[in-house]
């Protein structure tokens, strides 16, 4: 599989490294948004020196002749007529254990096999530089050796530390420390160093542990948290060790994930399976988990590459279906932050906010925020008046998604506290929807890079999904409600007032020649609502079919980009596969040919295959959607409904 980047360290938003090139030794290694963080990697085999990771002075390198990526590993190979060398990146980013789900530690191994009888004398180095340690500009750097009980490691950082003394998108932070273990350890002027010298006769394996501890990891509503590692490790050092010690443990774990991430995939192409396997570990990478004072799990997003929001509904919204899926607990973590933010002084509205801030602070929404605000030296939770420009508020899309996410949520786990704690907020959002109609004023969905739309008519559907999933939550809690009634009566206004003559559902109430791709409607299907005729689905299956262009459906008549995450949950109106394996196939294309050299993106040209922005998002866990779909749709989980 040939990607437009590669992921090697994918640990969180400000430890997320990638390559950008398809040999390893041909560029500097980056964080995901392309600032240079430099991890060199030099093989020495009887005194012949090869580069085998990163740009550098050595001449010579051993070619390499392949990368294997499956979701959670990506191992290169290279090959001369004397050996071959193995490296291979791993995170154990396990979901079936939240405290290793947040570990800030990552595996880089190395394994040589030479085809003689010979002993050779080898020294495998790893060098991470002191760029790791600050946002381009440099600062003074102080580096030491520290002991784990599993060895020494190596340790770099800023001499002043400031945690969490900013936010961004495009940025990396200028606090913590970083480690790099395994080996013998130094330091020197290009920054850390680890060096594996042996005898090796036929073929031996070395691991080294490169980590980050950031100190704080999220301010949250003015207060500072460590990630939930913390819980367990009373010190990076300590986790460090924890991971040297278990790593057969961790990496066996690891195989098993990388098989389930992709269970339940067996009715699909191959082209399915592999644009997940690009997708998995930027999502998680995309996280960040701790909990809070209430000792509530939050696991807050970044919105990557878009405006850096943390914890954005929108964003949450499309993500569900991998989480649903493997561990909907952190669905749950993901609501938490939005709802107690809702109950704040500073929220005066009575519809669901866009976010609680920009990544790493989660001080309240700053999405539209008035430029005459600064909201880096005051707390959005803490002001007495609105400070959001009302034009930049996406009122049905969020309380739309915040509904039909919790409802979701419930089916999933049968848990329903989220719903009894929250009851008031859910009926005032489903008023709001109620109280809108069908024929929608201008504004932004979650679509906003294509500008405001009026009588949106995919908006609708999802407003009229909010209102089906309240009648439940309605009823689920033991309140008399008859909101499914009026999302049936709000069901056929919509169609009446924007089917075509050929079926399909237009883009715009009053506009028959328009079309998009209705990802919203997926709800009606998969929770069995049945608010629409299905005549609908096969037709709108069939348009998709006729404006399919060489890298996908664009995502509506007026232009060529489209996102692959709604691909994929529109793909879920067809009966069969025949469509989920076509977009699949197009995205693939995409990634392999692209000149785009950046991480996963989720919009794209598909006439150029060129990216338009975002990358590193986690809305790609939205691609999961066949396989939730399979699983809410599959006899032995009927009764979920």
């Amino acid at each position: 599989m040939k990607l437009p980047s590669y992921p090697l360290i994918t640990v969180d938003p400000f430890f997320s490294i990638w390559s950008k090139s398809d040999l390893l030794y041909e560029s500097n290694t980056v964080l995901w948004c392309g600032i240079e963080k430099r991890l060199k990697g030099t093989l020495s085999v009887d005194n012949n020196l090869y580069r085998f990771m990163g740009k550098g002075v050595e001449p010579h390198t051993i070619p390499q002749t392949s990368v294997d990526v499956t979701p959670y590993i990506t191992a290169y190979t290279f090959k001369n007529d004397l050996l071959t060398f193995t490296v291979k990146f791993w995170t154990p980013l396990l979901l079936d254990d939240l405290y290793d789900l947040s570990l800030p530690c990552s595996f880089i191994e190395y394994e040589l096999a030479f085809n003689d009888d010979e002993e050779h004398n080898v020294d495998i180095s790893l060098y991470m530089n002191e760029d790791f340690c600050y946002n381009q500009k440099k600062k003074a750097i102080a580096k030491e050796i520290v002991s784990t009980s599993a060895g020494n490691a190596a340790k770099m950082g800023c001499r002043k530390q400031k945690p969490l003394h900013k936010s961004g998108d495009v940025t990396s932070a200028d606090w913590g420390c970083f480690y790099l273990f395994g080996g013998a350890v130094s330091t020197d002027s290009f920054g850390i160093h680890t060096a594996h010298k042996a005898t090796v006769k036929g073929s031996a394996a070395f691991t080294d542990i490169a980590a980050y501890d950031d100190i704080y990891s999220i301010e949250y509503m003015g207060t500072k948290y460590r990630a939930l590692w913390t819980e367990r490790h009373k010190s990076i050092e300590e986790a460090i060790a924890y991971c040297s010690e278990n790593r057969n443990i961790l990496f066996n774990r690891l195989l098993e994930q990388n098989k389930l991430i992709l269970s339940g995939t067996e009715d699909f192409d191959e082209s399915y399976r592999a644009i997940l396997t690009a997708a998995a570990r930027q999502v998680l990478a995309a996280h960040k988990l701790f909990r809070n004072c209430k000792g509530e799990l939050l696991y807050l997003s970044k919105e990557c590459n878009s405006n850096g929001c943390i914890n954005t509904v929108d964003v949450t919204y499309p993500a569900i279906p991998m989480f649903l899926l493997y561990r909907p607990e952190l669905v749950k973590a993901m609501l938490t932050g939005i709802f107690e933010f809702s109950r704040n002084a500073a929220w005066k509205h009575d519809f669901a906010p866009h976010d609680i801030g920009q990544y790493p602070i989660a001080n309240g929404q700053v999405y539209g925020i008035y430029r005459l605000y600064n909201h880096k030296k005051k707390s959005v939770y803490k002001m007495k008046k609105d400070v959001i420009n009302p034009n930049c508020h996406m009122p049905i899309e969020e309380c739309g998604n915040m509904l039909i996410t919790s409802y979701v949520y419930y089916l999933v786990t049968k848990d329903k506290s989220q719903l009894e704690e929250n009851f008031d907020l859910l009926k005032k959002w489903a008023n709001y929807l109620i109280l809108c109609s069908v024929v929608l004023e201008n504004q932004l969905c979650t679509d906003d890079f294509a500008g405001h739309s009026e009588k949106n008519v995919n908006l609708a559907i999802k407003s009229i999904m909010g209102i089906a999933c309240f009648s439940e939550i309605a009823k689920l809690t033991g309140n008399a409600d008859n909101s499914l009634k009026i999302a049936k009566q709000y069901a056929d206004e919509l169609t009446r007032l924007s089917k075509t003559e050929n079926g399909w559902l237009a883009f715009s109430i009053g506009n028959e020649k328009s079309w998009s791709l209705k990802y919203n409607l997926v709800w009606d299907r998969l929770l069995a609502f049945n608010l629409f005729d299905k005549s609908i689905y096969k037709a709108e299956i069939e348009k998709y079919h006729t404006v399919i262009n060489k890298y996908g459906t664009p995502l509506d008549y007026r232009k060529d980009f489209t996102k692959t995450d709604w691909m994929l949950w529109a793909s879920c109106l067809d009966d069969t596969a025949a469509t989920t394996n076509a977009f699949s196939e197009c995205i693939l294309n995409y990634l392999s040919d692209t000149k785009d050299k950046n991480c996963f993106t989720d919009w794209y040209d598909t006439v150029k295959a060129a990216e338009c922005g975002f990358n590193h998002r986690s809305v790609q866990a939205g691609l999961w959607m066949p396989v939730l779909k399979k699983k809410l749709l599959s006899n032995e989980n009927k009764e979920l409904k």
